[in-house]
């Protein structure tokens, strides 16, 4: 783990050159150079080879001595791990919600929900829309983590979830119909948490989960360069 403290030009380095790498603007694969991004920035290699290292700590950057550094490609079997994690600790956090559940929260919930909505009916295009509705969902998944007094737990997993991000961001640019499926498990989500059912609860997290996952078998095969090895 890259730990050295980190200017403020590093850090504004780092935080641009990870929402273009999360957002798919630097697609799995490609090359990027210190040269050329501090020129891009005018500032010295310095700040932008530490913002590099940063990059490669979180599995984003690969860097290869004397051959170049390049966006990392997808690794599948990290995103599954990742997908159980949050399976396990969304299904606690939000049956925790559930039985705390008062006026107030439901408002800002609902809220959010009828953000998602108004979202899905702007005319965008898809790879806006996607980029767009990503950020709402995030949103939606942090808000019930902190109404339920786990904003810690998010944080954490936020800190290890780049990976999954850009997962997200590359099975959700293909249309308004599959972010359509989302705001819908949300809704349902959402239902189960109001109503205390936590039996669907648990079965809606999961499929909201994996579902996305498993529908993405036919985009991996079209982009395989993309991906590592699934194993």
């Amino acid at each position: 783990m890259y730990t050295k403290k980190h200017t403020g030009t590093s850090e504004a380095v780092y935080q641009k050159l990870k929402q273009q790498i999360l957002h798919l603007e630097l697609p799995p694969g490609s090359s990027i150079s210190e040269i050329d991004t501090a020129a891009k920035y005018d500032i010295s290699r310095t700040p932008v080879r530490d913002a590099f290292k940063m990059l490669e700590s979180e599995g984003l950057l690969e860097i290869r001595p004397h051959i170049g550094t390049f966006v990392s490609l997808i690794d599948l079997n990290t995103i599954s791990d990742i997908l159980y994690m949050r399976e396990v600790l969304e299904q606690a956090v939000m049956k925790d919600l559930a039985v705390s559940l008062d006026k107030s929260q439901e408002f800002r919930i609902r809220l959010l929900l009828q953000q998602q909505r108004e979202l899905l009916d702007t005319e965008r295009s898809a790879e806006e829309l996607g980029r767009a509705f990503i950020i709402s969902d995030n949103d939606f998944h942090y808000a019930l983590f902190e109404l339920a007094g786990k904003k810690n737990v998010m944080d954490f997993l936020n800190t290890v979830t780049s990976q999954y991000e850009r997962f997200r961001t590359f099975l959700n640019l293909g249309g308004r119909e599959e972010l359509m499926l989302l705001y819908e498990d949300h809704v349902k989500i959402w239902e189960c948490i109001s109503h205390k059912d936590y039996d669907k609860l648990s079965d809606h997290v999961s499929h909201h989960l994996y579902d996305g996952f498993n529908r993405s078998i036919d985009v991996v095969y079209k982009h395989p360069e993309y991906f590592k090895s699934f194993t």
